[in-house]
């Protein structure tokens, strides 16, 4: 009689059991799904995170048509450490405008560089899709001086120094001993900026021109002062062809320069 009631009560036991057996295999197998979405999700956010990442770096123009150009990125920079040679295709076809051999550009892109082709694996050349290319350097950038003890005009250089091709004015000094400028949290004199291609002074007017948009203009054909609160540039802009610019201590004028 006792085994009879044991047997019967083992029976009602798996009866009742079963049921929330299944309901916990339901419920793992659901959390299982669902960790595994959840982990395919962040794996994707990971990778699309990746692939919005935004890089720039400076390097100059080897070969150009009007779909792609060839680059060699700045020693400085780190693409460079991963190719010599990078192809910049544009995903459009400028058709007659070309940027210049020899001229130092900016490339901005997203995302990752493709490695080189089987095609281009013997030069190792890889490749960016990107028509995102600053002509005039760094846009965002901070610029400061400082004062010498005597008040004279240096030159610094001249244009066609940095490329071939670029109209032919100097940049000089006037009372300072010191020009720095701080790009990308880096701070360098901005002879060595233009001369990496991180700055250009075409940028330098651009920017003043932001900052001072009713700067003092004169009537010798178009010379401009920005006055900023520790120093002045100035944009020559003469009839007989003078374009030079200088940057100097805070009250310079252009009738100081003498020219």
């Amino acid at each position: 009689m006792k085994k009879k009631i044991i047997i019967v009560l083992i029976i009602l036991a798996i009866i009742l059991l079963f049921p929330i057996m299944k309901i916990y295999s339901n419920f793992k197998k659901e959390s299982n799904v669902q960790n595994n979405s959840q982990t395919t999700d962040i794996k994707e956010k990971q990778a699309q995170s990746k692939n919005d990442t935004k890089h720039s770096f400076v390097g100059t123009i080897l070969e150009e048509d009007t779909t792609y150009m060839l680059i060699q990125p700045n020693e400085d920079e780190a693409e460079r450490k991963l190719y010599d040679k990078i192809k910049i295709y544009y995903g459009v076809d400028h058709i007659d405008y070309l940027f210049g051999k020899g001229r130092k550009v900016i490339i901005n892109y997203t995302g990752e560089i493709t490695p080189p082709t089987k095609e281009d694996c013997i030069e190792k050349i890889a490749s960016i899709n990107t028509d995102d290319i600053l002509t005039e350097g760094y846009e965002d950038f901070k610029l400061t001086v400082k004062e010498s003890s005597k008040i004279k005009k240096v030159k610094i250089l001249n244009s066609q120094e940095l490329w071939k091709y670029e109209y032919d004015y100097n940049l000089y000094y006037y009372g300072l001993d010191e020009v720095n400028i701080t790009i990308k949290n880096e701070t360098m004199p901005l002879e060595k900026a233009l001369r990496s291609g991180k700055m250009t002074l075409d940028g330098l007017i651009i920017k003043a021109n932001k900052d001072f948009p009713h700067a003092i203009s004169y009537d010798d054909g178009g010379s401009m002062e920005y006055h900023y609160k520790d120093y002045t540039i100035i944009k020559v802009h003469k009839l007989d062809g003078n374009r030079d610019v200088y940057i100097g201590i805070s009250n310079m004028k252009l009738n100081d320069l003498n020219l």
